[in-house]
């Protein structure tokens, strides 16, 4: 017997939107963004001593770095990155009715990423120093497939759920090996690997199926703005990548860390599709 559609929301997309918000989460969210530049505010002294020295980590300077920018450019770039990803996973979670989950996932991330992302750096001593939240940023992206999967089986007519959201992740490691080795036949073998396993992971959400006809059904049920938002998340989700992990990461005699942006997805992902598949947590909010 096929299982039956969840019907999508034919509430308003603004009186929905408006009712789930609230001032905290707001607060929550900016509250990141205004620490950056308070601490970019701080003289370059200062700001120093809370660097991570790869050569002497201490358990203080393996949070705050990540919370440390020299320049302005630096700054601005992750502030850009963290407000494109977390306010529009925030969307995704509170439109599906999983507000909860995205508090619980946004402030574990804050919390743990820094100090799991340092130690995993701390494997590969050398004299260098680390900084920047650009780590902690793919964290949230890392959680934004979940949320996209999670908004598609509650508020756009497709029948999917969180068990497929294995598909975008892999999806994403594909599209990062082509936006960092794309010249190289190591990046087109990752590339190519990662999406046989979406292929896999396609085959088994949607058999038989006519994929085109479903979408277009699913689609013509939903309300106006939920879609689009949709559609938003999964654009963003393929975009994003090529600016975390440019092709040419040295410049200004820094050297952006691409191990860490990919620690930061690959973390911020598990963690949270673990905390779902485990628990079961937030999936039945209203």
């Amino acid at each position: 017997m096929a299982p039956e559609r969840r019907p999508a929301s034919h509430r308003a997309f603004g009186s929905v939107l408006l009712s789930r918000s609230s001032f905290l989460d707001a607060a929550l969210i900016l509250a990141v963004p205004t620490v950056l530049i308070a601490v970019f505010a701080l003289p370059a002294s200062v700001r120093e001593t809370y660097v991570l020295a790869y050569t002497a980590p201490t358990l203080a300077t393996m949070f705050t770095s990540h919370f440390v920018h020299q320049t302005q450019s630096h700054l601005l770039a992750n502030l850009l990155g963290y407000g494109f990803v977390v306010p529009l996973t925030y969307l995704l979670c509170v439109l599906s009715g999983r507000r909860q989950l995205f508090r619980v996932v946004f402030v574990s991330l804050l919390v743990s990423l820094p100090f799991a992302l340092s130690a995993l750096n701390l494997l590969f001593i050398r004299p260098r120093v680390g900084y920047g939240f650009s780590g902690v940023v793919m964290g949230y992206f890392g959680f934004l497939p979940l949320a996209l999967f999670g908004y598609f089986e509650q508020q756009v007519a497709l029948d999917v759920d969180r068990h497929h959201s294995p598909i975008l992740f892999f999806l994403g490691i594909a599209t990062i090996s082509v936006a960092v080795t794309s010249a190289t036949a190591a990046g087109v073998l990752i590339a190519a690997a990662a999406l046989v396993i979406c292929g896999v992971y396609a085959k088994r959400l949607f058999g038989s199926v006519d994929i085109v006809g479903r979408l277009s059904s699913g689609l013509r049920e939903t309300t106006p703005g939920y879609a689009e938002l949709g559609a938003v998340g999964v654009v963003v989700f393929l975009s994003y990548p090529f600016v975390a992990f440019p092709s040419n990461p040295i410049g200004d005699g820094t050297v952006v860390n691409l191990y860490t942006h990919l620690l930061g997805f690959a973390l911020g992902f598990i963690s949270t599709y673990s905390l779902r598949l485990m628990t079961g947590f937030g999936f039945d909010e209203t």
